[in-house]
């Protein structure tokens, strides 16, 4: 008789996508993932952290977490949950115990809550068919003190070493406690050498310190799969003694660069102490695109957008030339109402100026640049600011705009 497991990920509840609301989705895959229980007969469900967006939440995405583990009760589900890098883990954690009546577990993270092992049971039964080693989102202060004067380099050694004695100790007392059964463990970290969705993304991670240079080798042999979270892209972790390691992602696109990011859960199963894992794909109920190139070639691109999704997909545009934009925006407008589009985010990607001549002009006050220059030299007096090519670029079409109202005036 085996075990069958759910793992999932990054929900991300009470998100908004550039302003708009995300309940429609989480809806929607809360009563995929209720009617899976049911068909797949799952015993228990791991969430690997950040089930909400934000440390406070709004009173939507509270209800629809309540929804859910309301539901998963009435199924006869055990759910554990884990803190991620975006919950509060105060919040989590304050109804722990209240909601052991609905059997599930939560280990929300603090320096009192940083690990905890919870058994896991086939319905019906009182025998352990596995154990989790529960671990969420780790700080560095959570698990060592900090030493007055040391590097960044020592930090971020002393962190890792001390990341990976905490796993081999829960691993220790799961085989102790609980000898002969699976160990699962459950971690919200970002692994070296793991695939991220887009370049901006691997900027964003990089930003965060310690929690982008972990190795996946501080989960020791041990352990026979690692439930992971907070990269949003589904995969499998390399690992060098080939504990079977996986970020589920995200159930929904949390940004543009996730677009092309297929959308799953894991589903494990245990017979005879051994786990085989599955992935099942999340039904696609909004796309999010986007429409890069010359006026023309986007134009074209929405054209042969072909509408499938139940709600309306969200797009990006970015252009890549000059344009009268009040004229292309009218086109585009136009054509995605019939297409069921709504554009969210409008932005401009120029070639990088290497025009030393109209530079040199400019910085020498020179009077006489032709009109066809002027974005150029708007372009030379933002980055004379400070500002960024991702700043530029995103005041461009207003100032292109701006500058088409001023041409039609004379």
């Amino acid at each position: 008789m085996s075990l069958k497991i759910i793992h999932t990920a990054d929900w991300h509840l009470g998100q908004t996508f550039l302003q708009k609301s995300r309940i429609e989705e989480h809806t929607y895959f809360i009563d995929w993932l209720l009617k899976t229980i049911q068909t797949q007969v799952i015993d228990a469900i791991i969430i690997a952290g950040d089930i909400f967006d934000v440390s406070s939440p709004s009173i939507e995405a509270i209800n629809k977490y309540h929804y859910f583990l309301l539901e998963a009760y009435k199924l006869k589900v055990q759910v554990i949950i884990i803190g991620g890098n975006h919950d509060s883990a105060s919040r989590l954690n304050s109804y722990k115990d209240i909601f052991k009546i609905l059997n599930v577990s939560i280990v929300g993270g603090d320096l009192n809550n940083v690990g905890e092992l919870i058994p896991v049971y086939k319905r019906g039964t009182t025998n352990a068919a596995a154990v989790i080693a529960a671990v969420p989102y780790l700080r560095d202060g959570d698990i060592r003190k900090i030493i007055e004067g040391e590097t960044v380099n020592e930090a971020h050694g002393l962190f890792t070493a001390e990341v990976k004695k905490h796993y081999d100790n829960l691993l220790k007392q799961a085989k102790t406690n609980y000898p002969g059964v699976p160990v699962i463990g459950t971690a919200h970290l970002y692994v070296t050498g793991c695939i991220l969705s887009e370049p901006a993304e691997k900027r964003m991670h990089s930003l965060v310190g310690t929690l982008g240079q972990i190795p996946s080798s501080v989960f020791s042999s041990g352990y026979d799969y690692i439930a992971m979270g907070h990269i949003h892209k589904p995969q499998m972790v390399q690992h060098p003694d080939n504990v079977i390691a996986k970020y589920a992602g995200s159930p929904i696109s949390l940004s543009f660069n996730e677009r092309n990011d297929l959308k799953e859960i894991t589903v494990l199963t245990i017979a005879d102490n051994k786990i085989a894992h599955e992935s099942l794909p999340i039904p696609l109920q909004r796309s999010v695109i986007r429409f890069e190139g010359k006026a023309d070639e986007i134009i074209e691109k929405i054209k042969l957008h072909e509408h499938s999704q139940v709600l309306p997909t969200w797009a990006e545009i970015i252009i890549t030339e000059a344009v009268n934009y009040i004229d292309f925006n009218n086109k585009i407008n136009d054509l995605c109402i019939d297409r069921k589009i709504e554009i969210l985010n409008r932005t401009t990607k120029f070639t990088p100026i290497n025009n030393q001549s109209v530079r040199e002009e400019y910085i020498a006050g020179t009077d006489n640049n032709p009109l066809d220059n002027i974005p150029k030299i708007f372009t030379i007096r933002c980055e004379k600011k400070g500002m960024n090519e991702e700043s530029i670029a995103g005041i461009m079409p207003l100032f292109m705009q701006i500058l088409d109202e001023i041409n039609n005036t004379h």
